[in-house]
């Protein structure tokens, strides 16, 4: 069986070439976000003197997740962008997830060319988008919690 062949004609090549381009998956950059994903929700923080939150942000995330959302931190997949390397298009298309929760990471989300209002929803590349505060802007903020509650039952329950 002979599995290369050429094409000698000049004008049917380079369209040969798009239509059969491989996508090639770069394996080599590891991503180590805290839990396993199962609920496909991708979760956003930025902690430069963190690995992932500090105690309280982690204690109050854990609270939005079990109390409010009925799930735990294996279901999610959470990423400290100030500790990972890989960028966002890399995230989105290795992790593939079905929601995206960004906690605060306005300077990172312009550079990606998203701009949203706090609490805003959109589709980014077909995955559900939250863009909210910092965790830790939500400790005390009655206010800003009943926003957020607001948005994610719009983002999971309807």
């Amino acid at each position: 069986m002979q599995t290369e062949f050429g094409i000698d004609d000049e004008f049917v090549l380079p369209l040969f070439e798009e239509l059969y381009a491989v996508k090639e998956t770069d394996f080599s950059i590891e991503i180590n976000p805290l839990g396993s994903g199962k609920s496909k929700i991708l979760m956003l923080c930025e902690s430069k003197s963190s690995t992932y939150l500090d105690e309280a942000d982690m204690n109050l995330l854990s609270g939005i997740l079990e109390k409010g959302l009925r799930r735990t931190i294996d279901d999610i997949w959470l990423i400290n962008i100030a500790q990972e390397k890989a960028g966002f298009d890399f995230l989105l298309d290795r992790l593939k997830p079905q929601f995206l929760i960004s906690w605060g990471c306005d300077e990172y989300l312009i550079r990606q060319q998203i701009r949203l209002d706090v609490h805003e929803q959109a589709s980014i590349t077909g995955c559900n988008m939250l863009k909210a505060m910092p965790l830790s802007a939500y400790q005390h903020d009655q206010a800003a919690k009943g926003k957020l509650w607001i948005g994610l039952k719009k983002m999971f329950f309807n």
